[in-house]
């Protein structure tokens, strides 16, 4: 029988902690919040290492893995000379000849929340020493190190979720008219949860906001803040809680949160800030008690105020009262345990339009045993880079010049297919596409002009390869071609630029092919020379071309059955008409929310409408049940756009009307049905 005693049981919960403070290797001072282990008195009895957890601080600037003296960190900007017919806002901007420098940045940075090893080795050492202040009463006896004990061990504490938020400059509002400022961040969401806590993040900026930054960059400076939330594991001895909601007051509160959160509708951001004001108002009050020992004030604040347990109790005494929602029957599983998903799943919510007050009061019994999750914030900017990059700029700052001083043309190519991307459905959001090619010309610089006086151009399959905030000086070029292995690239080909303009060439145009090679055993793929190859020839002043992977000519349509899908006894085969084309798609409980039609052709330009019929499939629970069949009577006709793009996102397919007499069997098969 296994001894409890001598197990760890986590992070002792309670406003209690010591402050452990001690330096890296290199002489910064960190101070870390410990906690002890709530069974170090039985892991000390037991001979055991007692163990101890610090809680995250801030957020850091990670460092590279493959070059842990350098920051994972880089900024790119990229100028060249641009024209009012390929770049937005240069028509606004002094000119010469009529084209002007313009350009643009990308940045990119990891962050982390942990801590460098030495830190770690360094406080475990001042535990042994006790080198710290005195443990508050509740936690003497847990700090417990003697002379001879197994050497204490030293961890974060467990993280269960980490929602990443990163906070850019609002530059829309410092640039005039004639100077805008444009940048925008990716990389918030859902962050790591192992003990380093990596993040990533990309920054885009046009020509006005890169030079900012860049120039900030310069002397250090970076205007970038992330914070992240934190969901954490501590151990609890055991507490017994009784939570009575107001339902007149919560409502009441609820509205108001929403009132000021705008048109964010019923989320996480409005839950939280209407459960601050449910505790403050008195619309929800508790009564707690511990199994063991003393509760204190300061830690009934921590539990109403941190613990989503808490949160959840609160509205799950309210929730059928106050709002209308419908949860879906067996959601698929997802990782978001936030607290809106905790309460209704994946359901559509809203506040009950008419709500009756009745002064009525609904409690809820709570038992907080072993473990519990809290909710902590912290965060951090980038202001660890700023010695880095007084020594040695070059390593965090690329420069690409794309024409630089007139002297020669540039074209920096950029690939938009999606090559690999599949859904924990099984859905598959992948391009049919094998790869990408580009080719440019460009009139000869030496000869110009050839015999029959038209441009002598110069093609180049070729070009220098690199990726965002990453590049090699002096690197060869490579075959000008986008895979799967190489999705991110940015391919950019030069050529020494005409002194002027030919009698039908103009020194800034360029001719760019480009070819696309489709998969042969996607369905998908429907291309009128019959093959997998098409060729695109564009000639003008686009100089930094993006291939897509609809360029071709593309339909997208997204299908949403009405009503959704209950049980998996259920499946829609839809009967599509596009043109002289037909397909078949199947529809169940399980690809319902993502169920897409696409095809990639050049056929359908002129194409107008696509027609659909649906045949509705109902199996018995029993094996011997007979399957009930009905369809639609008549095909439905959906008008598209003529062009290549045709997109539909969604488009509601409404299952049509049970045969006569059969409503009930169909309904009785449905609810008898076990999944």
């Amino acid at each position: 029988m296994t001894d409890i005693t001598a197990t760890a049981f986590g992070a002792l919960f309670g406003p209690d902690f010591v402050i452990v403070t001690v330096n890296d290797d290199t002489g910064l001072k960190y101070q870390l919040q410990v906690y002890p282990d709530a069974n170090n008195l039985g892991l000390k009895q037991a001979n055991l290492a007692t163990q101890y957890y610090f809680q995250p601080a801030r957020v850091y600037l990670a460092k590279k893995q493959d070059s842990p003296a350098d920051f994972d960190f880089g900024m790119t900007v990229f100028k060249g000379l641009m024209t009012a017919e390929d770049t937005v806002g240069v028509a606004a901007l002094p000119t010469t000849g009529g084209s002007s420098e313009a350009g643009g940045g990308f940045c990119t940075f990891s962050t982390t929340f942990g801590i460098p090893p030495s830190v770690i080795a360094n406080a475990i050492a001042a535990i042994k020493a006790h080198d710290h202040p005195d443990p508050p009463p509740t936690l003497a006896n847990l700090f417990n190190f003697a002379t001879n004990d197994p050497d204490p061990l030293l961890g974060i504490v467990p993280i269960t979720d980490n929602q990443v938020v990163i906070n850019i400059p609002d530059l829309s509002k410092v640039g005039g008219p004639s100077t805008p400022m444009w940048i925008e961040a990716q990389g918030s969401g859902k962050g790591s949860i192992e003990a380093q806590g990596y993040s990533s993040f990309l920054i885009t900026c046009n020509q006005m906001a890169a030079g900012a930054i860049a120039g900030a960059l310069k002397d250090g400076q970076v205007p970038f803040t992330v914070s992240a939330t934190l969901k954490e594991q501590f151990y609890i001895n055991g507490a017994n809680i009784t939570v009575t909601a107001d339902a007149d007051k919560c409502f009441d509160q609820m509205s108001a949160a929403l009132s000021v959160g705008g048109f964010g509708g019923i989320g996480d951001a409005s839950l939280s800030a209407a459960y601050s004001s449910m505790l403050t108002s008195g619309a929800i009050t508790t009564v707690m008690q511990m199994n063991e020992g003393v509760m204190s004030d300061d830690m009934k604040k921590m539990i109403e105020k941190d613990c989503d347990d808490m949160r959840k109790a609160a509205f799950d005494s309210i929730k059928s009262v106050i709002f209308d929602w419908q949860p879906t029957v067996d959601p698929p599983a997802t990782a978001d345990r936030s607290l809106f998903s905790s309460i209704f799943g994946g359901a559509s919510v809203s506040m009950k339009a008419d709500y009756q007050r009745r002064s009525i009061k609904f409690s809820q019994n709570l038992t907080l045993n072993n473990t519990i999750s809290l909710s902590n914030t912290i965060s951090g900017d980038l202001t660890d880079l700023e010695p880095a990059v007084k020594a040695n700029l070059d390593k965090y700052l690329a420069i690409v010049d794309i024409g630089q001083f007139f002297q020669k043309i540039q074209v920096a190519g950029m690939s938009s297919i999606n090559f690999n991307e599949i859904l924990p459905d099984g859905t598959n959001l992948s391009d049919p596409i094998k790869s990408v090619q580009m080719q440019v010309s460009y009139p000869n610089f030496d000869n110009p002009v050839g015999a029959d006086k038209k441009p002598n151009l110069s093609t180049q399959a070729n070009g220098f390869h690199y990726t965002i905030g990453q590049m090699t000086p002096g690197a060869a070029g490579e075959l000008a071609i986008w895979t799967a292995e190489n999705p991110n690239d940015i391919i950019n080909v030069s050529f020494l630029r005409l002194a002027n303009d030919l009698a039908n060439w103009p020194a800034d145009q360029v001719q760019i092919a480009t070819t696309i090679i489709y998969d042969p055993d996607d369905p998908r793929v429907d291309l009128s020379n019959g093959g997998t190859t098409i060729t695109q020839l564009t000639t003008g002043k686009n100089h930094a071309p993006t291939i897509t992977p609809e360029q071709v000519g593309y339909l997208f349509v997204r299908f949403t059955p009405f009503p959704m899908l209950p049980k998996d006894n259920i499946v829609l085969t839809l009967t599509t008409t596009f043109g002289s084309r037909s397909d078949t798609i199947t529809i169940n409980r399980a690809n319902q929310k993502n169920c897409f039609w696409e095809i990639f052709s050049d056929k359908y330009e002129k194409v107008t409408s696509f027609s659909y019929t649906v045949q509705v499939e109902v199996s018995g629970p029993n094996f011997t049940d007979p399957v009930i069949q009905w369809e639609s009577p008549a095909p439905i006709v959906v008008e598209v756009p003529a062009g290549r793009l045709k997109y539909i996102n969604p488009l509601t397919v409404t299952i049509p009307p049970a045969p006569a007499g059969q409503a009930a069997t169909i309904n009785q098969y449905i609810k008898n049905f076990q999944d």
